[in-house]
């Protein structure tokens, strides 16, 4: 029969016990396994103390509930409390260096590479109900917008938070393209077409390119008329520099379109010609034309103009009887050349007031024409209306001019003799046909 042991024995013994059992449990909880990698289950700014882990983020070698109340009831002398020796849980920072868990991007979250099996969580040995820590959720890395960064400080980005720069998309209108024009002076604006002049219809473009086709230089046109038009003061001055636009500075172009044709020595412009002798070869100039050419049509061959300024009908009054059909003659010959006949009515009524004709015929023939054939029509009667004696000189059908000789002077106070007149008139359709008609010409 066996001793019984002593009672002091006994309890040495299991006081010995509970102390080694509380050796190893202090003992995992400082030790990491090294199995099981905690950086990778919690964020950076988390990884060195117990905020923000989850109950199963805790090594299952620490301590249970089961074992800790059995090391109390196997002991007379009680042990610390538990919570003051395990809390807070100081992490050992060295796991950082795991190579494998290297984060790419500073500051992002660190993804865990694969999920550990945890056993349930630590109870904490206290007087008051254990706190369950709570759990931080793993997040998706995303760039920050600017909204989140702005509200989460009260309305200011937080220090730790990036804020994306915004790269602006370039358009096409952010910088304004500019087009640079042609002249660096800005051309004065045409004023509308004058009243005395009509007839500019979609005729007269078909008429320009036809001429065109038949080989008429767009830059040339020519003159058919008598003395009123066979003189130094009508349409010379233009082409020797003296005149003056005054107001009328937007002619300047046409001036330069159509130069070298104002001062041109026509064959069909002389002293007393009427339509009857324009169309008659006896009285064509033998040295530049043959000698069955009439000077209408000698004068249309050497300009081979596209426009050509008809006054005739002062030579006409002493039979003007016949000057209908002649000056049709005119001016269907002239249509038959793809040139764009002008006619122009004459300031005079000598057909009336000397020879018996009705008053206004001629000028009425020249109306009735333009409107037959759909042509240009400047009324130059019309517009020297206004002046003293109509623009005429004492004789009654020739036009006057400054003492000063300024006949292309069209200034305040020389717009009341007719040659002046009658250039700015002439300069004018000349303008309205290049720009309403022969506007695509080189």
């Amino acid at each position: 029969m066996r001793r019984p042991r002593p009672l002091t024995l006994v309890i040495v013994a299991e006081v010995v016990g509970c102390v080694l059992l509380a050796a190893l449990a202090l003992a995992a909880v400082f030790t990491p396994a090294p199995s099981v990698p905690l950086v990778t289950l919690m964020p950076t700014p988390a990884l060195s103390t117990v905020e923000g882990l989850t109950p199963s983020a805790i090594p299952s070698t620490a301590p249970t509930a089961e074992s800790t109340q059995v090391a109390v009831a196997a002991s007379d002398t009680p042990l610390p409390p538990a919570v003051e020796t395990a809390t807070p849980i100081v992490l050992p920072t060295p796991a950082l260096s795991t190579p494998e868990h290297t984060p790419k991007d500073e500051g992002a979250p660190l993804l865990p590479t694969e999920t550990p099996t945890q056993t349930s969580p630590v109870l904490i040995a206290s007087d008051t109900p254990a706190e369950i820590l709570p759990t931080v959720p793993s997040r998706t890395p995303r760039p920050p917008s600017a909204t989140a960064a702005a509200t989460a400080g009260g309305g200011e980005p937080r220090p730790d938070t990036p804020t994306p720069t915004q790269t602006p998309i370039p358009t096409a209108t952010l910088t304004p393209t500019h087009t640079p024009t042609q002249t660096l002076t800005p051309t004065p604006t045409a004023p509308p077409v004058p009243a005395y002049i009509s007839g500019i219809t979609a005729n007269a473009r078909e008429i320009f390119l036809r001429g065109q086709s038949l080989g008429n230089r767009a830059h040339a046109f020519a003159l058919v008329g008598d003395s009123n038009t066979d003189n130094p003061a009508f349409f010379a001055p233009f082409d020797f520099g003296s005149y003056n636009l005054g107001e009328h500075g937007y002619l300047q172009g046409t001036l330069n379109y159509f130069g070298g044709s104002f001062a041109r020595d026509s064959v069909a412009a002389v002293g007393g010609f009427s339509t009857a002798k324009v169309l008659d070869p006896a009285f064509n100039d033998p040295a530049r034309c043959s000698s069955s050419e009439s000077p209408l049509a000698c004068e249309y061959r050497l300009q081979r103009p596209s426009i050509a300024l008809i006054l005739l009908g002062t030579g006409d009054h002493q039979i003007w009887q016949g000057f209908r059909g002649r000056y049709r003659q005119v001016v269907e010959y002239t249509l038959a050349q793809g040139i764009i006949p002008v006619l122009i009515t004459k300031a005079d009524d000598l057909e009336s007031l000397e020879d018996g004709a009705p008053a206004g015929y001629i000028n009425g023939v020249i109306v009735q024409m333009s409107g037959d054939y759909r042509v240009p029509l400047l009324d130059l009667r019309q517009a020297v209306a206004p002046l003293p004696n109509r623009g005429l000189l004492p004789d009654g059908f020739h036009y006057n001019y400054p003492g000063d000789g300024q006949f292309a002077n069209f200034a305040d106070g020389y717009l009341d003799y007719g040659f002046n007149m009658r250039n700015l008139t002439g300069l004018q359709v000349l303008d309205v046909l290049r720009r309403q008609v022969m506007y695509d010409a080189p």
